[in-house]
């Protein structure tokens, strides 16, 4: 990973030092953690770089030389905290999408217009490199401010529209977003609801692009251009994710794959857990639901189903718990706030890794070798389940249906059916990363240059190729609620193929 790195910025690598932004407003430590590595390389490595964050990487009074943080947390997370509700009472993925439209561009507006970031604005001119993370568009906003090479930062997969910018392949189907939550084997109705879902999203987008650029214009002046005109600013993508998790995709040499950056070299393990997990005679179950699943959201019926489950195993459990206490906790469970999750999964003693389906989680387990079972709750963790089951490392269990037999059944499986931790170490043995990015990423700083490693024309896209067919299929005169409808555990369940 390291040499991954070094190989990443050999690309600014010269005799005089660039100057380099970094915006990344999620109040979220796990998409923090994955623009970190290559933030401190770059200054590490003489580069003047500033970083606008919700989570520092370094105390204010210890600052890393050439990194200046910008510290956003308090105004970005007291924020997210007072709309948090909204998100509880909406299930919808529309609904959610329109909420999220509305959070990202307050929660970019709020940290644009803090006293250290206009401080920063108005004492810096120019730039040399501009990161922005990739999910939240308002971002665009700092390429207007700054004319300067543009490359969006996803800690996760890519969304239609940050292949599309950049002229990646697009399909619904094929290459499904990764706040998807059904991806594999869809009937189709499924296909019809996931047609819905992405056009209305697409409106609703299309929408916040003229109420992001109105914002932007009281500040900046009439001059700001619409936001789906400055996407056409972005030079190139990184993703956090490997091409096998995104179906494969063929995508031009602007789009890099980062599959794993997070991830650090494994450390010794605190003596006390070493020994706890040393004397566990049966092995140990670990279950953690990630930094923004907190204990006030688990139901209580929900929360007795797993700790009634757990309580009848033979194994021991290490539990990551938010709170001091938790209720009824059986004796083989040890709570902590805090473990130090990726060298606790390559322990030999962790049989099961019980998750809420985070992609840097689900990246830890791959690398230790640990099978899965996901439990998930929000954003991308429905796709990265499903993806459990199709690579057949580990079970998907929907929270809205959990059961103490669909558990039990759930972890003996993982556990017992040793396919599965041979599957999950096949997945780990394929290379983190492809071939070295430098070819793509060093004529950046040529903005002359960047126009040959685009491939613009999937831009223009507006009837995207997948939704003929399901029309196709819709006004078709044969019988089409003869199969398409059956449910998917129908033995004669027949998939339509794309």
């Amino acid at each position: 990973m390291f040499r991954l790195i070094l190989c990443l910025i050999s690309v600014l690598i010269k005799s005089e030092c660039a100057k380099i932004l970094g915006v990344f407003p999620s109040p979220s430590i796990s998409h923090q953690v994955v623009f970190r590595p290559l933030m401190i390389e770059l200054a590490r490595r003489g580069h003047e770089v500033t970083v606008i964050t919700t989570d520092r990487a370094f105390p204010k009074d210890q600052p890393l030389p050439n990194l200046t943080e910008i510290d956003t947390h308090d105004i970005s997370y007291q924020y997210v905290a007072g709309i948090r509700e909204e998100f509880g009472n909406k299930n919808g993925e529309i609904d959610i999408i329109s909420i999220m439209c509305n959070m990202l561009l307050n929660l970019v507006d709020i940290q644009l217009k803090s006293k250290e970031v206009q401080e920063y604005i108005h004492n810096n001119k120019k730039i040399d490199l501009l990161f922005v993370e990739s999910y939240i568009r308002p971002t665009l906003i700092y390429s207007y401010i700054y004319d300067a090479p543009v490359i969006e930062f996803s800690s996760l997969s890519g969304f239609f529209t940050n292949f599309q910018n950049i002229g990646a392949a697009t399909h619904l189907f094929l290459y499904p977003e990764p706040m998807t939550r059904r991806i594999n084997n869809l009937t189709l109705w499924e296909k019809i609801k996931r047609l819905y879902i992405h056009y209305s999203s697409s409106n609703i987008h299309d929408k916040y692009a003229d109420t992001e650029s109105e914002l932007f214009r009281k500040v900046f002046g009439p001059d700001v251009p619409n936001m789906n005109v400055l996407r056409n600013n972005i030079d190139m993508t990184f993703l956090n994710v490997h091409p096998i998790w995104d179906f494969n995709r063929p995508v031009p040499p602007n789009v890099v794959y980062l599959g794993g950056l997070h991830q650090k070299p494994q450390k010794e393990l605190p003596k006390d857990l070493q020994s706890y997990l040393d004397s566990s005679k049966n092995g140990v179950i670990y279950i953690s639901f990630g930094t923004n699943v907190r204990p006030f959201m688990f139901p209580p019926d929900k929360l007795k189903i797993i700790i009634n489950v757990i309580s009848k195993l033979p194994y021991n459990v290490l539990w990551k718990w938010d709170d001091d206490e938790l209720p009824g906790r059986p004796q083989n469970v040890k709570i902590s706030k805090w473990f130090p999750q990726s060298d606790l999964l390559r322990h030999p003693k962790i049989k099961a890794f019980i998750t809420q389906g985070g992609l840097q989680s689900t990246d830890e387990a791959i690398t230790a070798g640990v099978p899965l079972i996901g439990i998930p709750m929000m954003g991308d963790q429905w796709f990265n389940s499903e993806q459990y089951m199709k690579f057949n490392i580990g079970k998907q269990i929907l929270f809205e249906k959990l059961s103490e037999e669909q558990l039990m059944d759930a972890i003996k499986t993982v556990i017992e059916d040793e396919s599965y931790r041979q599957n999950i170490v096949k997945l780990r043995d394929h290379p983190t990363l492809a071939a070295c990015p430098y070819n793509a990423t060093h004529r950046l700083p040529q903005s002359e240059m960047t126009e040959h490693v685009q491939q613009c024309p999937s831009r223009s896209a507006i009837f995207p190729e997948h939704a003929p067919k399901v029309i196709a299929q819709l006004t078709s005169p044969r019988p089409i609620l003869q199969r398409e409808y059956l449910p998917e555990t129908d033995p004669n369940h027949e998939i339509w193929d794309d």
